[in-house]
């Protein structure tokens, strides 16, 4: 804000802070300040002067109104809701520039941090421009940080909604600011302006002292015809409004998007009542298998060659059709052969497969359980798994063959034996609520190779007798590490299942 006087009588200087200070640095530094100056802990003779100094700049500073008498005339009013009024109009407290319809505006801002969010007032007296690049500000920082925490999901939308309406103009405060703006233009004889503030004043006017003003006001303004000063107040004027209402009507086509990407209606069945009736298939349609074990022939005919076994919930396209008992479908792999039709349901198997393997999930296993072996040896390994989630870990052999599985919790350590010889890859995948059904886990599933292969080799019985050490591997390691694992794909990870 531009002044006559950066601090005449000290008072920012007695508070310890910069003039043009907003009013959280001034209630912050009087908080501060008091409790060093207060008598009962200041035992200096002029202990009381200088408390009762502090307390009368603040007084001052912390009212927005006085404030701005004060940085604008070197004074501060004599009468609280007084009729001393200055005869320097009051400036906009971000550009300097006089402005004839000032408003004292609150615009609130939001800043998320995960588990809290932190609220802000940008708040002064402002012309219209300056108002509108502000809560623009405002709207924008709460759009981008707001959101991101359980407060900031219900503190965000409310402090968008403000701005958009043209924030938070206190009653009170804006009667009195506009009363002496009204009365510093009638001392310059631009009564015109005069009128049409004293018009704005009776709008906020809500106490009695202050309707006795704007009646003593408008008696006191000559009645002279002049220019009549347009309103630019209303929230909805100006491009300010559009750029804060855009992200508030694309937010609801966003949640929808989420809400059907999530979803997913268009794989779900359809549940009927009516009884089951086998239709054919269409041309290029997406089905997937429904039953264990799904012989794929090479004619539509029961006796006909059967080219591969196809896995309940494979996901298959429709290429052909007889017509009604058996479709021509192309297997993953690429195969294209004969099923039945009524073997296949809608929609791909993926969504089916989950809901399925979440319904028959089994016990849950114990610490360390062997979940698959197809092989035993003699040899030993640990097993860390210092993350946050339960893991299955698999040895398998080059051609993707799976010899043993183990069942890892999450922060454990486990020992295991019976490995056989030969080179094996190394991959795990990591989840909640393990399925014994399907070999994974149901909820968050990832999975992971880790980028070495263990080789076990048969030994003298001297020889082993020697080794005192045993291979360890690790599921999680630190940023940057070579041994850090790599993603995997979870249907190659399950391959073998």
């Amino acid at each position: 804000m531009t002044t006559i006087s950066q601090d005449p009588k000290g008072y920012y200087s007695v508070l310890g802070i910069a003039p043009g200070a907003d009013l959280a640095a001034i209630k912050m530094a009087y908080r501060s300040r008091v409790k060093a100056v207060h008598p009962d802990r200041n035992r200096s003779p002029q202990a009381t002067e200088e408390f009762q100094r502090l307390v009368e700049a603040y007084r001052v500073l912390r009212d927005v109104v006085h404030r701005a008498e004060y940085d604008a005339t070197g004074v501060h009013p004599l009468i609280e809701d007084g009729d001393d009024y200055p005869s320097t109009p009051f400036a906009c407290s971000c550009c300097g520039a006089i402005t004839a319809q000032p408003r004292y505006v609150i615009f609130h801002q939001v800043k998320s941090y995960l588990l809290w969010a932190r609220r802000r007032r940008l708040e002064g007296i402002f012309c219209r421009d300056c108002a509108d690049r502000t809560a623009t500000r405002a709207s924008t920082v709460t759009w981008l940080m707001g959101w991101w925490s359980p407060p900031g999901l219900v503190l965000a939308p409310l402090a968008l909604v403000r701005n958009l309406s043209g924030g938070t103009k206190p009653a009170d405060q804006n009667a009195r600011l506009l009363i002496r703006q009204a009365r510093a233009f009638l001392a310059l004889d631009e009564f015109d302006l005069a009128r049409a503030l004293a018009d704005q004043a009776a709008s906020f006017a809500r106490l009695s002292v202050h309707k006795r003003q704007v009646d003593d006001l408008v008696r006191d303004i000559p009645s002279t015809p002049g220019r009549r000063l347009r309103g630019r107040w209303a929230p909805w004027s100006g491009g300010a409004f559009l750029a804060q209402l855009a992200p508030l009507v694309a937010l609801p086509v966003v949640i929808g998007m989420f809400a059907l990407i999530v979803t997913r209606p268009w794989d779900k069945p359809v549940t009927t009542s009516a009884g089951i009736s086998v239709r054919a298939a269409e041309i290029g349609a997406i089905r997937h298998v429904a039953i264990p074990d799904l012989k794929l022939r090479q004619a539509a005919a029961p006796g006909a060659p059967v080219l591969a076994l196809l896995d309940r919930f494979t996901t298959v396209q429709v290429v052909d059709s007889d017509g009604g008992e058996w479709s021509k479908v192309r297997a993953p792999s690429g195969v294209e052969g004969w099923v039945q039709t009524r073997s296949l349901y809608a929609g791909s198997g993926s969504l089916f497969k989950q809901e399925w393997c979440a319904d028959n999930r089994g016990a849950p296993p114990q610490s360390g359980e062997l979940l698959v072996r197809r092989a035993t040896g003699e040899h030993r390994l640990l097993i860390h798994n210092d993350g946050r989630q339960d893991a299955v870990v698999k040895l398998k052999t080059a051609t993707g063959n799976t010899v043993v599985a183990y069942f890892v919790p999450a922060t454990y350590t486990i020992g295991v034996a019976g490995i056989p010889d030969g080179a094996y890859r190394i991959e795990f995948a990591t989840g909640a609520n393990y399925s014994r059904s399907c070999g994974t886990f149901v909820t968050d599933m990832r999975a992971g190779l880790l980028p070495f292969t263990l080789t076990y080799k048969q030994v003298s019985a001297a020889r082993a007798q020697s080794i005192s050490t045993i291979p360890e591997i690790n599921l999680v390691a630190p940023p940057g590490d070579p041994r850090a694992p790599q993603p995997l794909d979870l249907d190659r990870f399950a391959a073998d299942d």
